[in-house]
Protein backbone atom coordinates (compact mmCIF):
# COMPACT_ATOMS: atom_id res chain seq x y z
CA UNK A 1 0.00 0.00 0.00
CA UNK A 2 3.12 2.06 1.02
CA UNK A 3 4.55 1.57 -2.73
CA UNK A 4 1.08 2.51 -4.59
CA UNK A 5 0.95 5.91 -2.52
CA UNK A 6 4.84 6.67 -3.85
CA UNK A 7 3.84 4.94 -7.31
CA UNK A 8 0.95 7.74 -7.45
CA UNK A 9 3.01 10.60 -5.71
CA UNK A 10 5.60 9.65 -8.53
CA UNK A 11 3.09 9.71 -11.04
CA UNK A 12 1.53 12.87 -9.99
CA UNK A 13 4.80 14.97 -9.78
CA UNK A 14 5.99 13.88 -13.06
CA UNK A 15 2.92 15.02 -14.92
CA UNK A 16 3.22 18.37 -12.31
CA UNK A 17 6.73 18.61 -13.92
CA UNK A 18 5.33 17.68 -17.83
CA UNK A 19 2.57 20.82 -17.52
CA UNK A 20 5.39 23.03 -16.56
CA UNK A 21 7.91 22.54 -19.38
CA UNK A 22 4.89 22.24 -21.65
CA UNK A 23 3.99 25.51 -20.26
CA UNK A 24 7.11 27.36 -20.30
CA UNK A 25 8.10 25.85 -23.64
CA UNK A 26 4.53 27.30 -25.03
CA UNK A 27 5.51 30.74 -23.55
CA UNK A 28 8.69 31.02 -24.97
CA UNK A 29 7.18 30.09 -28.21
CA UNK A 30 4.54 32.28 -28.01
CA UNK A 31 5.82 35.85 -26.56
CA UNK A 32 7.66 36.56 -30.51
CA UNK A 33 4.06 36.23 -31.81
CA UNK A 34 2.17 37.89 -29.35
CA UNK A 35 5.06 40.65 -29.41
CA UNK A 36 4.76 40.62 -33.40
CA UNK A 37 0.81 40.95 -32.65
CA UNK A 38 1.37 43.96 -30.48
CA UNK A 39 4.26 45.43 -32.87
CA UNK A 40 1.07 44.89 -35.74
CA UNK A 41 -1.05 46.43 -33.71
CA UNK A 42 0.81 49.44 -33.00
CA UNK A 43 1.36 49.83 -36.48
CA UNK A 44 -1.72 49.42 -37.65
CA UNK A 45 -2.86 51.98 -34.80
CA UNK A 46 0.24 54.48 -36.04
CA UNK A 47 -1.02 53.93 -39.62
CA UNK A 48 -4.39 54.65 -39.31
CA UNK A 49 -2.91 57.92 -37.29
CA UNK A 50 -0.72 59.04 -40.37
CA UNK A 51 -3.14 59.11 -43.08
CA UNK A 52 -4.99 61.55 -40.80
CA UNK A 53 -4.52 65.30 -41.21
CA UNK A 54 -4.40 67.72 -38.70
CA UNK A 55 -5.30 71.20 -38.36
CA UNK A 56 -4.89 73.01 -35.02
CA UNK A 57 -6.73 76.81 -34.03
CA UNK A 58 -5.49 79.51 -32.03
CA UNK A 59 -7.40 78.56 -28.87
CA UNK A 60 -5.43 75.01 -28.92
CA UNK A 61 -7.95 73.08 -29.85
CA UNK A 62 -7.23 70.24 -32.59
CA UNK A 63 -9.08 68.49 -35.73
CA UNK A 64 -8.14 65.62 -37.49
CA UNK A 65 -9.53 64.63 -40.36
CA UNK A 66 -8.93 65.71 -44.31
CA UNK A 67 -8.13 68.64 -45.65
CA UNK A 68 -9.86 69.67 -49.06
CA UNK A 69 -8.56 72.92 -50.50
CA UNK A 70 -7.76 76.68 -49.24
CA UNK A 71 -9.34 78.95 -51.77
CA UNK A 72 -10.15 83.10 -51.06
CA UNK A 73 -8.84 82.44 -47.72
CA UNK A 74 -10.87 79.66 -46.59
CA UNK A 75 -10.20 76.12 -46.14
CA UNK A 76 -12.53 72.95 -46.84
CA UNK A 77 -11.88 70.63 -44.19
CA UNK A 78 -13.39 67.38 -43.43
CA UNK A 79 -13.84 66.28 -39.69
CA UNK A 80 -13.95 62.59 -38.66
CA UNK A 81 -16.09 64.33 -35.76
CA UNK A 82 -18.19 67.48 -37.12
CA UNK A 83 -17.88 66.24 -41.02
CA UNK A 84 -17.41 69.08 -43.50
CA UNK A 85 -16.51 72.24 -42.46
CA UNK A 86 -15.41 75.53 -44.30
CA UNK A 87 -12.51 77.26 -42.13
CA UNK A 88 -10.97 80.90 -42.63
CA UNK A 89 -7.72 80.37 -42.68
CA UNK A 90 -7.16 83.27 -40.14
CA UNK A 91 -8.20 80.80 -37.49
CA UNK A 92 -5.98 78.46 -37.91
CA UNK A 93 -2.65 77.76 -35.89
CA UNK A 94 -1.08 74.76 -37.47
CA UNK A 95 -1.96 72.46 -40.44
CA UNK A 96 -0.55 69.06 -41.41
CA UNK A 97 -0.93 66.85 -44.18
CA UNK A 98 -0.44 63.62 -45.14
CA UNK A 99 -0.22 63.95 -49.02
CA UNK A 100 0.50 66.09 -51.30
CA UNK A 101 -0.52 70.00 -52.03
CA UNK A 102 0.06 72.03 -54.51
CA UNK A 103 0.09 75.80 -52.95
CA UNK A 104 0.20 78.93 -55.44
CA UNK A 105 0.85 82.44 -53.94
CA UNK A 106 -0.15 85.72 -54.41
CA UNK A 107 3.59 87.23 -55.01
CA UNK A 108 3.98 84.52 -58.25
CA UNK A 109 2.19 85.68 -61.34
CA UNK A 110 1.08 82.80 -63.13
CA UNK A 111 1.40 82.10 -66.93
CA UNK A 112 1.20 78.74 -68.91
CA UNK A 113 4.76 78.05 -69.41
CA UNK A 114 5.96 78.80 -65.22
CA UNK A 115 2.58 77.46 -63.56
CA UNK A 116 4.84 74.04 -63.56
CA UNK A 117 8.08 75.51 -61.59
CA UNK A 118 6.06 78.35 -59.74
CA UNK A 119 3.47 75.93 -57.98
CA UNK A 120 5.20 73.48 -55.73
CA UNK A 121 3.65 70.30 -54.83
CA UNK A 122 3.89 68.75 -51.54
CA UNK A 123 3.17 67.86 -48.08
CA UNK A 124 2.44 71.30 -46.21
CA UNK A 125 2.96 72.15 -41.99
CA UNK A 126 2.09 75.40 -41.03
CA UNK A 127 3.21 76.91 -38.23
CA UNK A 128 4.23 80.54 -37.14
CA UNK A 129 2.26 81.75 -39.89
CA UNK A 130 4.82 80.56 -42.28
CA UNK A 131 3.78 77.24 -44.93
CA UNK A 132 6.01 75.22 -46.20
CA UNK A 133 5.77 72.83 -49.06
CA UNK A 134 7.98 69.59 -48.32
CA UNK A 135 8.88 68.74 -51.76
CA UNK A 136 9.88 64.68 -53.21
CA UNK A 137 13.12 65.67 -53.55
CA UNK A 138 13.73 66.48 -49.91
CA UNK A 139 13.37 70.70 -50.42
CA UNK A 140 11.58 72.56 -48.57
CA UNK A 141 9.66 76.18 -49.67
CA UNK A 142 8.50 78.10 -47.51
CA UNK A 143 6.35 81.63 -47.55
CA UNK A 144 3.99 83.40 -45.18
CA UNK A 145 0.66 82.31 -44.68
CA UNK A 146 -0.72 85.54 -45.94
CA UNK A 147 0.34 85.56 -49.38
CA UNK A 148 -1.36 81.90 -50.26
CA UNK A 149 -3.81 81.83 -53.16
CA UNK A 150 -4.80 78.64 -53.16
CA UNK A 151 -4.08 75.36 -52.17
CA UNK A 152 -5.20 71.98 -54.27
CA UNK A 153 -4.56 68.49 -53.48
CA UNK A 154 -2.38 66.97 -56.33
CA UNK A 155 -5.39 65.26 -58.02
CA UNK A 156 -7.28 68.21 -58.25
CA UNK A 157 -4.47 70.79 -59.51
CA UNK A 158 -3.32 68.29 -62.25
CA UNK A 159 -7.00 68.30 -63.18
CA UNK A 160 -7.77 72.06 -63.24
CA UNK A 161 -4.08 72.86 -64.86
CA UNK A 162 -4.65 69.97 -67.70
CA UNK A 163 -8.48 70.76 -68.28
CA UNK A 164 -8.71 66.89 -67.72
CA UNK A 165 -12.41 66.93 -66.32
CA UNK A 166 -15.84 66.04 -68.29
CA UNK A 167 -18.27 68.53 -69.27
CA UNK A 168 -20.22 68.96 -66.49
CA UNK A 169 -17.38 69.86 -63.91
CA UNK A 170 -16.97 73.83 -63.14
CA UNK A 171 -20.58 74.89 -64.05
CA UNK A 172 -22.09 78.29 -61.47
CA UNK A 173 -24.75 79.86 -62.09
CA UNK A 174 -28.16 81.01 -61.13
CA UNK A 175 -31.63 80.61 -61.39
CA UNK A 176 -34.44 83.04 -61.44
CA UNK A 177 -38.14 82.73 -61.31
CA UNK A 178 -41.12 85.28 -61.42
CA UNK A 179 -44.64 85.46 -61.73
CA UNK A 180 -47.46 88.26 -61.30
CA UNK A 181 -51.58 87.17 -61.33
CA UNK A 182 -54.65 89.65 -61.51
CA UNK A 183 -57.82 88.28 -61.25
CA UNK A 184 -60.72 90.92 -61.22
CA UNK A 185 -62.78 92.35 -64.33
CA UNK A 186 -59.53 92.94 -65.83
CA UNK A 187 -57.48 88.49 -65.97
CA UNK A 188 -53.70 89.12 -66.30
CA UNK A 189 -50.68 87.03 -66.32
CA UNK A 190 -47.15 87.07 -66.40
CA UNK A 191 -44.38 84.89 -65.71
CA UNK A 192 -40.40 85.26 -66.26
CA UNK A 193 -37.59 83.09 -65.34
CA UNK A 194 -33.77 83.17 -66.50
CA UNK A 195 -30.81 80.82 -66.32
CA UNK A 196 -27.31 81.86 -66.19
CA UNK A 197 -24.40 79.57 -66.22
CA UNK A 198 -20.58 79.57 -66.50
CA UNK A 199 -17.57 77.45 -67.02
CA UNK A 200 -14.56 78.59 -66.27
CA UNK A 201 -11.37 76.26 -66.75
CA UNK A 202 -9.62 75.63 -64.58
CA UNK A 203 -12.10 77.03 -61.51
CA UNK A 204 -9.59 78.30 -59.28
CA UNK A 205 -8.36 82.07 -59.46
CA UNK A 206 -4.78 82.52 -59.88
CA UNK A 207 -4.00 79.69 -62.21
CA UNK A 208 -3.61 80.83 -66.04
CA UNK A 209 -7.23 81.33 -67.64
CA UNK A 210 -7.45 78.27 -69.85
CA UNK A 211 -11.64 78.76 -71.17
CA UNK A 212 -14.61 79.68 -70.05
CA UNK A 213 -18.43 78.68 -71.40
CA UNK A 214 -21.14 80.70 -71.23
CA UNK A 215 -24.60 80.14 -71.12
CA UNK A 216 -27.90 82.31 -70.94
CA UNK A 217 -31.42 81.46 -71.01
CA UNK A 218 -34.30 83.45 -70.58
CA UNK A 219 -38.22 83.82 -71.16
CA UNK A 220 -41.15 86.06 -70.32
CA UNK A 221 -44.90 85.53 -71.18
CA UNK A 222 -47.85 87.53 -70.62
CA UNK A 223 -51.40 87.64 -71.34
CA UNK A 224 -53.74 89.96 -70.62
CA UNK A 225 -57.66 89.86 -71.37
CA UNK A 226 -59.51 93.25 -71.16
CA UNK A 227 -63.63 91.93 -71.06
CA UNK A 228 -65.82 95.01 -72.72
CA UNK A 229 -67.12 97.17 -70.34
CA UNK A 230 -70.63 98.89 -70.76
CA UNK A 231 -71.43 101.51 -68.35
CA UNK A 232 -74.36 103.87 -68.38
CA UNK A 233 -75.47 102.46 -72.17
CA UNK A 234 -72.11 103.52 -73.42
CA UNK A 235 -68.96 101.60 -74.46
CA UNK A 236 -66.58 102.04 -71.29
CA UNK A 237 -63.86 99.36 -72.26
CA UNK A 238 -63.92 97.73 -75.49
CA UNK A 239 -62.53 93.90 -75.03
CA UNK A 240 -58.57 93.12 -75.81
CA UNK A 241 -56.16 90.78 -75.65
CA UNK A 242 -52.61 91.93 -74.91
CA UNK A 243 -49.39 89.24 -75.69
CA UNK A 244 -46.16 89.17 -74.17
CA UNK A 245 -43.44 86.66 -75.66
CA UNK A 246 -39.73 87.44 -75.44
CA UNK A 247 -37.40 84.63 -75.82
CA UNK A 248 -33.61 84.64 -75.62
CA UNK A 249 -30.70 82.11 -75.92
CA UNK A 250 -26.68 82.63 -76.16
CA UNK A 251 -23.89 80.33 -76.32
CA UNK A 252 -20.55 81.67 -75.97
CA UNK A 253 -17.01 79.90 -75.72
CA UNK A 254 -13.84 81.59 -75.21
CA UNK A 255 -10.55 80.03 -75.72
CA UNK A 256 -7.71 82.30 -73.96
CA UNK A 257 -4.31 82.97 -75.27
CA UNK A 258 -3.06 84.54 -72.81
CA UNK A 259 -4.07 85.81 -69.29
CA UNK A 260 -5.95 88.81 -70.85
CA UNK A 261 -6.54 87.91 -74.66
CA UNK A 262 -9.36 85.29 -75.58
CA UNK A 263 -10.35 84.41 -78.90
CA UNK A 264 -14.23 83.40 -78.69
CA UNK A 265 -17.38 82.07 -81.12
CA UNK A 266 -21.23 82.70 -80.42
CA UNK A 267 -24.16 81.89 -81.13
CA UNK A 268 -27.67 83.48 -80.19
CA UNK A 269 -30.96 83.15 -81.43
CA UNK A 270 -34.23 85.92 -80.24
CA UNK A 271 -38.02 86.09 -80.16
CA UNK A 272 -40.05 89.28 -79.13
CA UNK A 273 -43.26 89.51 -80.32
CA UNK A 274 -42.95 93.39 -79.11
CA UNK A 275 -40.98 93.92 -81.44
CA UNK A 276 -42.71 91.74 -84.04
CA UNK A 277 -39.40 90.00 -84.30
CA UNK A 278 -40.51 85.96 -85.05
CA UNK A 279 -36.93 84.84 -85.21
CA UNK A 280 -33.47 86.86 -84.88
CA UNK A 281 -30.76 84.50 -85.25
CA UNK A 282 -26.73 85.40 -85.41
CA UNK A 283 -23.37 83.01 -85.35
CA UNK A 284 -20.42 84.84 -85.28
CA UNK A 285 -16.63 84.80 -84.32
CA UNK A 286 -13.98 86.77 -82.51
CA UNK A 287 -11.67 88.27 -79.93
CA UNK A 288 -12.04 89.75 -76.41
CA UNK A 289 -10.27 91.18 -73.66
CA UNK A 290 -10.15 90.75 -69.99
CA UNK A 291 -9.65 93.72 -68.45
CA UNK A 292 -10.28 92.74 -64.86
CA UNK A 293 -9.93 88.89 -63.62
CA UNK A 294 -10.95 88.16 -60.29
CA UNK A 295 -13.66 86.40 -58.04
CA UNK A 296 -15.08 89.99 -57.03
CA UNK A 297 -14.63 92.39 -59.80
CA UNK A 298 -14.46 90.79 -63.62
CA UNK A 299 -14.79 92.84 -66.56
CA UNK A 300 -14.42 92.27 -70.39
CA UNK A 301 -14.99 93.42 -73.25
CA UNK A 302 -15.07 91.78 -76.81
CA UNK A 303 -15.56 92.26 -80.48
CA UNK A 304 -16.76 89.68 -83.42
CA UNK A 305 -17.93 89.50 -86.99
CA UNK A 306 -21.26 87.63 -87.40
CA UNK A 307 -24.17 86.24 -89.95
CA UNK A 308 -27.47 87.67 -89.16
CA UNK A 309 -30.85 86.51 -90.00
CA UNK A 310 -33.98 88.62 -89.11
CA UNK A 311 -37.25 87.32 -88.92
CA UNK A 312 -40.96 89.58 -89.00
CA UNK A 313 -43.92 88.21 -88.50
CA UNK A 314 -45.26 90.06 -91.33
CA UNK A 315 -42.72 89.44 -93.88
CA UNK A 316 -44.39 89.42 -96.82
CA UNK A 317 -42.83 89.71 -100.04
CA UNK A 318 -45.09 92.60 -100.96
CA UNK A 319 -43.85 96.12 -100.49
CA UNK A 320 -46.28 96.71 -97.40
CA UNK A 321 -43.91 94.17 -95.00
CA UNK A 322 -40.84 94.09 -93.77
CA UNK A 323 -39.14 91.24 -95.81
CA UNK A 324 -36.75 88.65 -94.12
CA UNK A 325 -33.14 89.95 -93.67
CA UNK A 326 -29.82 87.99 -93.97
CA UNK A 327 -26.94 90.50 -92.61
CA UNK A 328 -23.62 90.58 -91.80
CA UNK A 329 -23.15 92.48 -88.97
CA UNK A 330 -20.55 93.10 -86.08
CA UNK A 331 -20.79 92.50 -82.33
CA UNK A 332 -19.30 95.03 -80.26
CA UNK A 333 -20.19 94.73 -76.47
CA UNK A 334 -18.78 94.44 -72.38
CA UNK A 335 -19.92 92.53 -69.45
CA UNK A 336 -19.00 93.72 -65.70
CA UNK A 337 -19.67 91.31 -62.74
CA UNK A 338 -19.39 92.91 -59.40
CA UNK A 339 -19.74 91.43 -55.49
CA UNK A 340 -20.11 94.19 -53.01
CA UNK A 341 -19.64 93.48 -48.80
CA UNK A 342 -22.15 91.34 -47.63
CA UNK A 343 -22.54 89.11 -51.02
CA UNK A 344 -24.21 91.63 -52.34
CA UNK A 345 -23.74 90.90 -56.92
CA UNK A 346 -23.70 93.69 -59.46
CA UNK A 347 -24.23 92.63 -63.42
CA UNK A 348 -24.48 94.90 -66.13
CA UNK A 349 -23.96 94.25 -69.81
CA UNK A 350 -24.25 96.17 -73.37
CA UNK A 351 -24.43 94.44 -76.59
CA UNK A 352 -24.06 96.61 -79.94
CA UNK A 353 -24.76 94.87 -83.52
CA UNK A 354 -24.23 97.42 -86.18
CA UNK A 355 -24.72 96.03 -89.79
CA UNK A 356 -23.01 96.39 -92.90
CA UNK A 357 -25.28 95.65 -95.82
CA UNK A 358 -28.21 96.88 -94.31
CA UNK A 359 -28.10 99.73 -92.14
CA UNK A 360 -31.11 100.40 -90.68
CA UNK A 361 -31.37 96.53 -89.19
CA UNK A 362 -28.95 97.20 -86.70
CA UNK A 363 -29.93 96.10 -82.81
CA UNK A 364 -28.55 96.31 -79.55
CA UNK A 365 -29.10 95.15 -76.18
CA UNK A 366 -28.09 96.30 -72.59
CA UNK A 367 -28.98 95.27 -68.90
CA UNK A 368 -28.06 95.69 -64.94
CA UNK A 369 -29.16 93.79 -61.88
CA UNK A 370 -28.41 92.74 -58.32
CA UNK A 371 -28.85 89.59 -56.64
CA UNK A 372 -28.87 90.28 -52.71
CA UNK A 373 -28.94 87.20 -50.91
CA UNK A 374 -31.67 86.14 -48.67
CA UNK A 375 -30.74 82.38 -47.20
CA UNK A 376 -27.98 79.74 -48.10
CA UNK A 377 -28.47 79.38 -51.90
CA UNK A 378 -31.83 81.46 -52.39
CA UNK A 379 -31.51 85.08 -53.43
CA UNK A 380 -33.50 88.06 -54.01
CA UNK A 381 -32.99 89.88 -57.52
CA UNK A 382 -34.24 92.73 -59.54
CA UNK A 383 -32.88 92.93 -63.07
CA UNK A 384 -33.48 95.32 -66.04
CA UNK A 385 -33.07 94.80 -69.60
CA UNK A 386 -33.31 96.68 -72.79
CA UNK A 387 -34.05 95.27 -76.35
CA UNK A 388 -33.35 97.99 -79.75
CA UNK A 389 -34.44 97.43 -82.84
CA UNK A 390 -33.45 99.40 -85.96
CA UNK A 391 -36.09 97.94 -88.20
CA UNK A 392 -39.34 97.06 -86.99
CA UNK A 393 -42.54 96.17 -88.94
CA UNK A 394 -45.32 98.57 -89.13
CA UNK A 395 -46.87 99.43 -85.95
CA UNK A 396 -44.48 97.78 -83.74
CA UNK A 397 -41.92 99.94 -80.97
CA UNK A 398 -38.25 99.76 -82.08
CA UNK A 399 -37.80 99.43 -78.06
CA UNK A 400 -38.65 96.46 -75.33
CA UNK A 401 -38.13 97.32 -71.80
CA UNK A 402 -38.43 94.64 -68.73
CA UNK A 403 -38.15 95.16 -65.34
CA UNK A 404 -38.27 91.85 -63.30
CA UNK A 405 -38.06 90.85 -60.17
CA UNK A 406 -38.09 87.35 -58.56
CA UNK A 407 -36.57 84.57 -56.63
CA UNK A 408 -33.18 83.36 -57.90
CA UNK A 409 -31.16 80.01 -56.92
CA UNK A 410 -27.42 80.01 -56.90
CA UNK A 411 -25.74 77.05 -58.70
CA UNK A 412 -22.56 75.67 -57.40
Amino acid sequence: MVRRNRFSEFLHGGFCVLRAIVWVALTVAGAPLRAQAGKSDSAARSEARSDKDTITFDNGDTLTGKVGKVVYGNMSFHSDALGDLTIPLTKIKAMHTTTAFAAGTTTAPLTKKNVAEQVPVGRIELENETLSVMLSQGEVRTFPVKDLRFMLDEPAYRRELHNQSDFLYGWYGTATLGASVVASTNNAQTYTGTIGLVRAIPTIAGLPAGSKTILNLSGTYGLAKDPEIVSGGDVFQTASVTKTDILHGDLEYDKFFTPMVFGLVSGSADHNFGNGLELQQAYGAGIGWGILRSPQNDLSIRASLQYEQQQFYNGITSGLGTPTENLVSASVGETWSRTFPHSIKFNEYVTLAPTFNVVKAYSGVAGAGFVFPVYKNLNFSVTTTDNYLGDPPEGFQRNTFQLTTGVTYTLK
